[in-house]
């Protein structure tokens, strides 16, 4: 009897205890996925403010076309472009959260016009977040052609 109510009391212990940790993992995985539509509204509006809350001082921020940028390259070009996105959305989201890191993979579906000219754009990224000061800031952008 005392076995059984041991058992009981250590399943009972063992289940209270994963429960914040999976709650945790869901709440940091909402803020990751917060802040990547922060970041994509952010690069509609050309918002230097979102750019520099969003993006840590060692971002390395890589294009598809091979180019890569740190933070204060990426923002000067993003804000001096004289590219309009039209429409931009993050699509297929696949986010994985390991304690203070995470990276989220998804399609770039943008369309933008320069000079009356309309493109558009599809790409693979994959992003890596990083915990800093309570705050999810982007560590690290790869992008791919498909």
């Amino acid at each position: 009897m005392l076995t059984k109510f041991l058992s009981l009391v250590l399943i009972s212990l063992s289940l209270l205890t994963g429960a914040p940790s999976v709650s945790a993992q869901s709440n940091d995985e909402a803020a990751v996925t917060q802040a990547l539509e922060s970041l994509r509204k952010a690069m509609v509006a050309k918002d230097r403010g979102q750019f520099e809350a969003l993006l840590s001082e060692h971002v390395s921020y890589g294009h598809s076309a091979g180019r890569i940028e740190t933070k204060d390259e990426f923002i000067k070009v993003a804000l001096a472009s004289k590219s309009v996105l039209k429409s931009l959305t993050f699509t297929e989201q696949k986010t994985q959260v390991t304690g203070s890191n995470a990276i989220v993979r998804f399609m770039y579906n943008g369309e933008s016009e320069l000079d009356g000219k309309t493109t558009t754009t599809k790409i693979g990224v994959l992003t890596v977040w990083q915990k800093e000061q309570g705050a999810w800031k982007l560590y690290a952008r790869q992008a791919f052609r498909l």
